[in-house]
């Protein structure tokens, strides 16, 4: 089989269209996509069996990202069993395609035996491929879906040779079988007058009586059949077989693996023939010729070379085996699926189009009633919609305090049918402005717009959201976000991007993917920044870091004025065609936005940064992750509690808090036995000599990120026992981690110190924390002295308070707040501070330097400091 990895990782092809039976999302969002990524894929589209994909989504929910947002999904009519299996890869020169038996899965990529063939298309290549758009066309005629069936069209004006006629007259060499028109009578047509005595076949599964096997005597005069197939999957019944006119035996392949190919090998005095396709041996996939038959899709070769195909006839040649010593029990075979599943209605299309605010929904068969409620859930939230009908389709307009989130939104659409609510299956939401934004290759999340100036710059829960989502994924790909379109080189909102082939719509929505902001063009005309990066003394940053630090005399801008036109653009658009306003008028004065509750985004907030860390944290992230996405994955959590911190979510002493989870991830989450402990030392142990050394230090060395983990440790004051030992630890792992600093000098030092946003991080990181690192150093030495005079003491297991500070010799422990008591072992620092004078000192001078700052206390802190150093 040819490797459909490979066919998707070769590169030049921006729009990749899959056809398959079964379809897995978490598969496809794990492998394929990264794949199609690698070849450089910006337009995803995949059509599926209706059954099949419902199925999935009840399997999956919950755990999608990508659809409806970075790919399209459609599902075939219930009605047709949808089951083709076609990958083809286009570009503005040709393309490329790939038609076999394997699905969209895991076993169809290479748990199966499957069979494939793969070819170039397009004007300079033999198969010109003008059979292609046709074959396009009509199995999106099959689907409801409107976002896919516009793509399919789209796709085809972009590349103009796909329309083009065929030079040859001859037909086509892949044949579709569709409902009314099944591929038996087009093979027949085909190779009319030919006559062939023996097949040999591959097939997944099988009808009972071997209706396909007759028919090829019948039309060709085959008098022998070999038949391939896994026993388990055959519905074939022996007592059938024997009553064909044709001698029917069996060969084996590996029982380990299922075979699933699908292929037929005609032989005789006319030539040799074959098939390799989508196609089992049923009457359901050759011959059935009604509205409910199956989609399939074969490719034929009239005259193949038999060397080219040698391997696979070997398999013909062994043992051949009676039907009566082959099959087992007849198994179900494969039908189309059910025409009903108890619903009345089924939603076929939802749609959220590029304004952001406006959604549409198609529901089969068309209902009566002129009013529905569209229904979704977005975390713990349920969202209403109305919906009013108008001809087919239903249509209505998110509200101001809807939040799509960054996932995959799933809705259903409740209808009145008198006394009673009949309500559909749920089905994805496409996201037209997230797939236009993919297919065009934008890198660049205007989403990403929300990190700009102080806390998220007055954006809506959603697009910050859809912000860290965007960059998470990057970082987790081990992708340095895109952020160049958000640097110095914005546009007002009335400016126009050059070369845009966007046409204004009149009294249309303000679209907030096109709204950008000049904040400063002083570093662009100074040409001290890079493209997508700024430049501090030597110190180029980009991507998170970039967001983390200002550069100088920057103007803070305040964008909450702009956020009415931006986030509801609805406003606008409603009044300026309800009143007929005329161009150049002013526009009506806006509504302020709806009112945020801060408590339920610092609680959304909170829980994409728990989610952050806990992939920051996972084994496969440390073994894979380069240098250069080591910092920017270090430095995300702290700028995203940064933001919440400026805009009032978060108390003072979150950021430390967030910060020391990032630098236990760091430094002391175990790997392993023989492994070193921390992200950063796992990294930093596959990067340990020669070039990949200078590349790591290039990375994590020049005190960008020593810095912000610096400032964002020392800045907040503790207020308890615990925070000022797990802050004042987590400085003092983070200083004597030299290579933070390695290659930064101290211009570097200074001027990244002054502009790192984190208020106060001057004094924090120049005179706070090496004070708490010192005073930590004197606490740890008097504890491990104290431990040398009474040994064992620090193992000996006790019962201590929830919340209780223990310190051992291999670190520091804070026991959770439950249960209320805990049996293990560490001194307790409290009670030891009391019993063991040097102790107390000790723990006294670390009070004080975190209390350095207070006017009050500055002299008395560091008299404490001079006395613990003694």
């Amino acid at each position: 089989m040819i490797s459909a990895r490979e066919f998707c990782k070769e590169p030049g092809y921006p729009v990749t269209i899959f056809l398959t039976y079964a379809f897995d999302p978490l598969f496809f969002e794990r492998i394929p996509i990264e794949d199609l990524g690698i070849g450089g894929t910006r337009r995803i589209l995949v059509m599926g069996d209706a059954s099949e994909l419902g199925g999935a989504m009840q399997r999956c929910a919950g755990q999608i990202f990508h659809l409806g947002r970075k790919y399209t999904l459609a599902e075939a009519r219930p009605s047709n069993l949808f089951h083709p299996k076609m990958i083809a890869r286009l570009s503005p020169e040709g393309g490329k395609v790939w038609i076999g038996s394997g699905n969209l899965t895991y076993t169809g990529w290479g748990g199966n035996h499957e069979l494939a063939v793969a070819w170039p298309i397009g004007a300079d290549s033999e198969d010109n491929g003008a059979w292609l758009f046709d074959i396009l066309r009509s199995v999106a005629s099959l689907t409801g879906s409107e976002s896919f069936r516009a793509q399919i069209e789209d796709v085809g004006a972009s590349f103009p040779w796909l329309r083009r006629a065929p030079v040859e007259t001859a037909p086509p060499h892949v044949l579709l079988g569709m409902p009314g028109r099944p591929l038996a009578p087009q093979l027949a047509r085909r190779w009319d007058g030919r006559r062939f005595a023996t097949l040999s076949m591959y097939t997944g599964s099988t009808d009972v009586d071997g209706a396909f096997l007759r028919w090829a005597h019948d039309t060709f005069g085959a008098k022998e059949a070999t038949i391939c197939v896994t026993p388990s999957f055959a519905s074939f019944d022996a007592k059938q077989l024997a009553k064909l006119p044709l001698k029917v035996r069996f060969v084996e392949r590996d029982p380990k693996r299922r075979v699933h190919a699908k292929f037929c090998w005609f032989s005789g005095p006319d030539g040799d023939a074959a098939v390799v396709g989508s196609a089992n041996c049923s009457a359901a996939a050759w011959l059935t010729n009604h509205a409910n038959g199956n989609v399939e899709l074969i490719t034929v070769y009239d005259t193949p070379d038999r060397a080219a195909f040698a391997p696979l006839l070997a398999d013909f040649d062994g043992e051949k085996r009676l039907p009566e010593d082959v099959l087992k029990a007849p198994v179900k075979p494969e039908l189309p699926g059910d025409e009903g599943d108890g619903l009345v209605f089924r939603l076929t299309s939802l749609r959220l189009r590029e304004s952001g605010r406006a959604i549409e929904a198609i529901v089969d068969p068309v209902p009566d009633q002129d009013s529905a409620t569209l229904v979704f859930e977005v975390g713990r939230k349920t969202f209403r919609v109305a919906m009013r009908r108008s001809g087919g389709r239903y249509s209505g307009r998110l509200t101001g305090e809807m939040s799509l989130g960054a996932e995959t939104v799933f809705g259903r659409i409740e209808i009145l049918v008198g006394p009673d609510v009949s309500v559909t299956q749920s089905r994805w939401l496409d996201n037209d402005r997230a797939i236009e934004n993919s297919a065009r290759g934008r890198e660049t999340n205007s989403n990403h717009g929300v990190f700009s100036g102080r806390g998220f710059a007055g954006a809506s829960e959603q697009r910050i959201m859809e912000a860290i989502y965007s960059i998470s994924t990057s970082l987790f790909n081990f992708e340095t976000p895109d952020l160049s379109e958000l640097g110095s080189e914005r546009r007002g909102p009335n400016e126009k991007e050059a070369g845009s082939d966007e046409d204004d719509e009149a009294a249309g929505p303000v679209d907030p993917s096109k709204l950008t902001y000049r904040l400063s063009d002083r570093a662009a005309k100074s040409g001290t920044s890079g493209h997508g990066q700024h430049n501090m003394h030597g110190v180029s940053l980009s991507g998170v870091m970039k967001f983390l630090f200002s550069p100088d005399d920057e103007p803070e801008v305040d964008l909450s004025q702009e956020r009415w036109s931006a986030e509801e653009p609805e406003k606008y658009e409603d009044n300026a065609t309800s009143a007929g306003l005329r161009p150049g008028a002013s526009p009506p004065t806006p509504q302020p936005p709806v009112p945020r509750s801060d408590a339920e985004a610092a609680t959304a907030l909170r829980e994409q940064i728990d989610t952050f860390l806990f992939g920051l944290a996972k084994p496969s992230f440390a073994e894979k992750c380069p240098p250069t996405a080591l910092a920017q994955a270090l430095a995300f959590p702290i700028l995203l509690g940064t933001k919440g911190a400026e805009e009032g979510w978060f108390q003072e002493d979150a950021l430390a808090s967030i910060a020391y989870r990032v630098v236990q991830i760091m430094f002391a989450k175990p790997y392993g036995p023989g492994k070193p402990k921390g992200l950063f030392r796992q990294v930093q142990a596959r990067y340990a000599t020669g070039e990949p050394r200078e590349e790591f230090l290039k990375y994590v060395g020049d005190g960008a990120l020593h810095t912000v983990l610096s400032a964002a440790l020392a800045k907040p004051e503790a207020k308890s026992l615990a925070a000022l030992v797990q802050q004042a630890d987590a400085i003092s792992q983070v200083e004597r981690c030299t290579d933070l600093v390695t290659t930064a000098h101290p211009d570097q030092k200074a001027s990244l110190s002054q502009n790192v946003i984190i208020r106060g991080a001057s004094f924090a990181i120049n005179e706070r924390a090496p004070a708490l690192a010192q005073a930590m150093t004197k606490l740890t030495s008097c504890l491990q002295q104290w431990e040398r005079v009474n040994p064992g003491r620090a193992g000996r297991s006790s019962m201590h308070k929830a919340g209780t500070v223990l310190w051992m010799p291999h670190g520091w422990e804070v026991l959770p707040r439950s249960p209320a008591e805990t049996y293990c072992g560490g001194v307790n620092l409290e009670s030891v501070s009391m019993d063991a004078p040097e102790i107390k000192s000790a723990l006294e001078a670390l009070w004080s330097a975190m209390r350095l700052g207070r006017a009050e206390g500055h002299s008395l802190a560091k008299e404490h400091l001079a006395q613990a150093n003694k």
